[in-house]
């Protein structure tokens, strides 16, 4: 009878744990995919952007330096992996549709398409996550990571980062990873 007992509750508890999982988490897709050889993860210190510090507003500079460091995964595409591509992408978007994720901007210019979504409340975000595809490249996916990052200020140093008033020796090999043929 207790062998019984013990194989019901081990069940429900399995049982308990599947239903449970809402699919892969952002984190979980990191792991899973930075041993993979076609993509390429980095983990780049704040610092190592250098942001041309002297041209930020003073939430601009608040914003930068509550960052303190980013996590970067990228999937470059080519004529044999459209479809895997498309395939990972679809993961992307949807674990970013997960209800965690507030909505701070969306991109669509030129043939680029992104999203930036944070996870946090309004006051105190605890990640900031940008998502960048174009079908003929790749896509690149970087947390942003920090302490007291808010909303407001990080939408004003992404326009910095659009505007392209970055010297970021890390990203070298970002810009590397889509440049090569």
């Amino acid at each position: 009878m207790k062998l019984l007992t013990k194989i019901s509750v081990t069940m429900m508890l399995i049982a308990g744990m599947i239903s449970c999982d809402s699919g892969t988490s952002l984190q979980e897709y990191y792991v899973q995919s930075q041993e993979r050889s076609d993509f390429l993860s980095l983990d780049i210190p704040a610092s190592i952007l250098k942001i041309e510090e002297v041209e930020l507003s003073p939430e601009q500079r608040e914003a930068y330096e509550s960052v303190h460091k980013l996590n970067i995964l990228a999937y470059k595409t080519n004529p044999d992996n459209t479809v895997d591509f498309e395939a990972e992408k679809s993961k992307v978007y949807d674990i970013l549709s997960g209800t965690d994720y507030q909505e701070l901007m969306r991109i669509n210019a030129n043939g680029n398409s992104g999203v930036v979504k944070y996870i946090g409340s309004d006051d105190a975000v605890d990640e900031v996550i940008i998502f960048g595809s174009n079908d003929t490249l790749g896509f690149a996916l970087v947390r942003v990571l920090g302490d007291d990052m808010k909303p407001a200020n990080m939408m004003k140093l992404m326009e910095v980062v659009q505007k392209g008033n970055i010297n970021g020796e890390g990203l070298g090999q970002l810009k590397n990873f889509f440049d090569k043929n």
